[in-house]
């Protein structure tokens, strides 16, 4: 009896209350944190946005950055993750078909944009760069989306690359890191990453969409005993209008539920 009265009352506080859409949770619920797996593209999208939702219901959310191959490995392991937003569909819809992901969860919340970023140079055009370049960064491609859609940017220049020294980071923040320090001269990230550090325009051009695989990044809700019971509440925040407003100002196009 107690048993039934307890998950009555947890449902019971999914329900009562909403602030814009978000369900308003009982205290027992806030002291549990929802566990996100972020590719490592929108930890500063992730960050914002969870910071919103917690602001509007006071559950927390612990952020787990990596790239989506990573951060995919690691779920497939049995790692205790409640929501995964990754950096591609392949491997949320790789969750599902295993049924480690909950299909209904699954939607594509956000599309990304590559860029190419000189540090200093007054030139960011792919074709001057990659002929005058001795190197170039980019994220694994077998790891990270932005890396994949940057060998097919680079496969458009067979000429100019062919000679190109192509260091790899495990990730896009790898590769920031890299090219911020100096060590490449220049390489393919993420908008959002240069927008959110200020970078001047005249050092990196955005690749047109037709030059690479979209970027579409999907997120799923991952099956386990212990799921946070307002898990489905921060995914419908994200495919909210006001999360599209936040996006649309970091470098992400919102594409919705």
């Amino acid at each position: 009896m107690t048993r039934l009265l307890t998950r009555w009352v947890r449902q019971l506080a999914l329900l009562i209350l909403s602030l814009h859409g978000v369900a308003v949770y009982a205290e027992e619920l806030l002291e549990k944190p929802m566990a996100v797996a972020v590719a490592a593209n929108f930890v500063g999208a992730a960050e914002q946005l969870a910071a919103s939702f917690t602001d509007k219901t006071g559950v927390p959310i612990r952020l787990l950055m990596g790239s989506t191959g990573l951060l995919y490995a690691q779920i497939t392991q049995g790692a205790p993750i409640d929501l995964f937003l990754a950096a591609d569909t392949k491997r949320p819809q790789a969750l599902v078909a295993q049924n480690l992901g909950i299909g209904q969860s699954y939607a594509i919340y956000t599309r990304g944009r590559l860029v190419l970023w000189v540090p200093g140079g007054e030139d960011a055009d792919p074709a001057v760069f990659l002929t005058a370049a001795d190197s170039v960064a980019l994220a694994n491609p077998l790891l990270a989306p932005y890396g994949r859609a940057a060998s097919d940017v680079l496969a458009r220049f067979p000429t100019h690359s062919a000679n190109l020294r192509i260091v790899r980071g495990q990730n896009i923040s790898a590769t920031f890191a890299q090219i911020a320090s100096g060590a490449v001269p220049g390489g393919f990230v993420a908008l959002s990453q240069v927008l959110a550090q200020g970078i001047p325009r005249e050092q990196y051009s955005v690749m047109p969409e037709d030059w690479h695989q979209p970027i579409e990044q999907a997120m799923v809700v991952i099956k386990h005993q212990n799921l946070h019971p307002a898990v489905q509440s921060f995914r419908e925040f994200l495919l909210s209008e006001k999360a599209s407003v936040m996006l649309s100002t970091q470098g992400y196009e919102a594409v919705g539920g």
